[in-house]
């Protein structure tokens, strides 16, 4: 040992392992502050790390067997060569410095693979936004416990005081999905709050230890950068939701917020939780609100356990009631899912009738699979009569509008759902997709940037931006943007440049197209390859494909049974299909107001 340690002094491996680990602590403490300025999420400190860890035996291997002098790079002597040798570099030590060069590339290029698949975290500054007064943003709760797998406990503190919030119906709150982007961005509250349209932001922390629970919390004026407000709570976790409630009275009360009757009513009574349940339910939710196809399948199963610890807990019905309309709005979704989401949503609502999550999902339901108008509308007005705050509400509820021809409401509810949640691309990308099919296509074009100004792979970013173009005849710009999603998204880029190749008469290309939908067709592609098909004239196949849809009960259908401008790609294709009787007895039964 004692001569392998004298070998590697000789050898200056030491003090070049000792510089590598100086320059990789830099780095990483670089990475550290730079990520947040440049848009990347901390996640991807995790990328440096691994970068650095793996390039480490490639300069301990450099600094074994070789030297750099003034006169270049020189082969280190053996201990055992006692007479001088030759030292320059023989052709065995250039393959092998290609290989360490090679090696290190392929580290470097790796790890900047890596961190550029995760999505941006910084939204555009827009300090030309009018922030109401009444507005205010809840910034994710900081974990002090230092355990990471404690996480998603802040994150569930972080989602129920917003919601708490969100049922002042005085207050705009900004919605959690939103704000989660802020997580680990060490930015003024200035800035914070134009980025975000908010005067006011809430920060806290959570520390949980055995059966209590502690949270620190500070409300801030972002235009003075000033705090307000600040408190410490501890409580036991079984007070979890009256807590939130008092926290959410206290802020409305210090920001000068008045409270009708009935949000005092609900303010004031909370249930309390089983520390279990609630645990696993706080565990579904958190991975359910990753929004990613394994998220959702462990969120689901955590709440189902949560539902087999108590079968009476109303809040893992709801989560439930969520996740399995995600999974039914997907390309190729189960058969079952709205169903299980349906009886989800019945049995939370039979619990706790003023559940608006519970009320939310079944306005989705009713409008995506049950097809029941009425019950639709009846569901998203009381869901925002309970949470006024609600973004999905106002942005289903605006879909259900355009369904029925009211554009302008459409328009309304979508241009609410993105102010509550305005880094929050979908909805950024819906509302330019209602100007698209309102002739607005400008409009369109303004909003699918700024949804690609937050995710620059935003898939219905790059859809929309590229309708808008084809509607404005850019048609250059249409197909170069559908060729980009096509690379992230290949069906929906194929169903935008299927259309787009009909509209300018290349039917060639368009039915390479449909021949590469038709390979493998989710159930959208059903839909999609009947309207592509009618706008090239061909009926009967047009029809053939349309009918499939029909039976597939894909959850886009009743769009196609109007011309109110919700897809301008398909209204244009089917005004051949109109007057068709086959066409005008397969709509029928739906009994759409104006089909």
């Amino acid at each position: 040992m004692t001569r392998l340690v004298h070998e590697l002094r000789r050898r200056k491996v030491l003090r070049v392992g000792a510089l590598y680990v100086l320059g990789a602590w830099v780095a990483l403490q670089g990475a550290d502050l730079a990520f947040p300025g440049l848009g990347i999420p901390g996640e991807a400190i995790r990328y440096v790390w691994i970068g650095a860890i793996a390039g480490l035996p490639i300069v301990l291997l450099f600094g074994w067997r070789y030297d750099i002098t003034p006169h270049g790079i020189r082969r280190t002597p053996a201990s055992a060569e006692a007479a001088p040798v030759p030292l320059a570099l023989r052709r065995s030590d250039y393959a092998i410095l290609a290989a360490l060069l090679l090696g290190s590339g392929l580290v470097l290029f790796q790890m900047t693979a890596e961190i550029r698949t995760l999505p941006s975290i910084v939204a555009p500054a827009r300090a030309d936004r009018a922030i109401p007064r009444n507005s205010i943003a809840v910034l994710p709760m900081e974990n002090v416990t230092g355990d990471p797998d404690q996480e998603y406990f802040a994150a569930g503190m972080h989602d129920a005081l917003t919601t708490a919030l969100s049922m002042i119906g005085s207050l705009t709150v900004k919605a959690s999905s939103s704000t989660n982007v802020y997580r680990n961005v060490v930015q003024p509250a200035l800035q914070t709050g134009r980025e975000l349209g908010a005067a006011h932001l809430v920060e806290g922390s959570v520390f949980r230890t055995g059966g209590r629970l502690r949270i620190n919390v500070r409300l801030i004026s972002t235009a003075s950068e000033a705090s307000i407000w600040s408190e410490s709570y501890e409580r036991p976790i079984e007070d979890v939701l009256t807590l939130q409630n008092e926290l959410a009275r206290t802020i409305a009360e210090r920001i000068q917020v008045t409270l009708t009757p009935e949000e005092r009513v609900r303010l004031a009574s909370a249930r309390a939780v089983n520390p279990e349940v609630y645990e696993v339910y706080l565990r579904g939710m958190y991975h359910l609100q990753q929004y990613t196809a394994g998220g959702i399948q462990t969120g689901l199963e955590h709440l189902y356990r949560a539902i087999e610890l108590d079968p009476e807990d109303p809040l893992a019905y709801a989560g439930l009631a969520q996740g399995l309309s995600l999974i039914g709005h997907g390309a190729n979704p189960p058969p079952d899912a709205f169903v299980r989401a349906r009886e989800a949503a019945v049995r939370a609502l039979a619990i706790d009738p003023l559940f608006p999550e519970a009320h939310a999902a079944m306005g989705q339901i009713q409008l995506y699979h049950d097809w029941d108008w009425d019950g639709a509308e009846a569901s998203f007005r009381r869901a925002l009569q309970l949470n006024p705050n609600h973004e999905f509400a106002h942005g289903h509820y605006g879909w259900l509008l355009a369904l029925m021809g009211d554009m302008p409401g459409a328009i309304e509810h979508m241009a609410r759902a993105q102010q509550i949640a305005p880094v929050t691309p979908i909805f950024t990308a819906w509302l330019g997709w209602l100007y698209w099919g309102d002739g607005q296509p400008e409009r369109a074009v303004a909003e699918a940037q700024k949804s690609l100004e937050v995710n620059p792979s935003f898939p219905w970013g790059l859809y929309v931006l590229g309708g808008a173009y084809a509607a404005q005849e850019r048609f250059d710009e249409a197909i170069a943007t559908f060729e980009r999603l096509r690379a992230i998204r290949p069906n929906l880029g194929d169903w935008g440049l299927g259309f787009t190749y009909a509209q300018t008469g290349r039917r060639e290309q368009a039915l390479e197209v449909t021949a590469r939908l038709a390979e493998s067709p989710g159930q959208k592609d059903l839909l999609m390859l009947g309207a592509i098909h009618a706008s090239l004239g061909d009926v009967d196949e047009a029809m053939r494909w349309l009918e499939a849809a029909r039976e597939a009960h894909v959850d886009w259908f009743p769009y196609i049974c109007t011309d109110s401008g919700y897809d301008p790609f398909i209204e244009r294709a089917l005004e051949t299909l109109r007057d068709d009787p086959r066409f005008r007895a397969l709509i029928a039964p739906l009994k759409i107001p104006g089909a």
